[in-house]
């Protein structure tokens, strides 16, 4: 129950800075910076570092350097690592931008139109 409360008290402080954020080419350039490294680090070197890992401390090396389900589970965790942050940024930005929309009185959805 207290950890709701403080969500709801959090939601409540983080509101009016959604609703009344705009983009500036100095925000969007640091924010595309900030990305580009996120991006770097955890879809290149984070996977590097697991299949490094896997194949030195684990042994999970090769096509014959291990069982087979061995490899498969190594390179099934490589992908997750290397797409996980990328979907999830996506999924964010999404989010994001459906919750200013509703904050500002606007509709999420897309507007269909016409000649009137």
């Amino acid at each position: 129950m207290r950890v709701s409360k403080r969500l709801v008290e959090l939601k409540q402080r983080v509101e009016p800075t959604v609703k009344t954020f705009e983009w500036t080419w100095t925000k969007a350039v640091v924010f595309c910076v900030g990305l580009w490294f996120f991006i770097l680090i955890f879809a290149v070197v984070v996977p590097s570092f697991w299949m490094y890992f896997a194949e030195q401390k684990l042994g999970w090396a090769g096509p014959s350097g291990g069982p087979s389900w061995a490899l498969q589970l190594r390179d099934a965790v490589a992908l997750g690592l290397s797409t996980g942050p990328l979907l999830t940024i996506v999924v964010a930005a999404v989010i994001m931008q459906n919750w200013r929309k509703r904050l500002r009185g606007l509709t999420a959805e897309r507007p269909t139109g016409g000649y009137r």
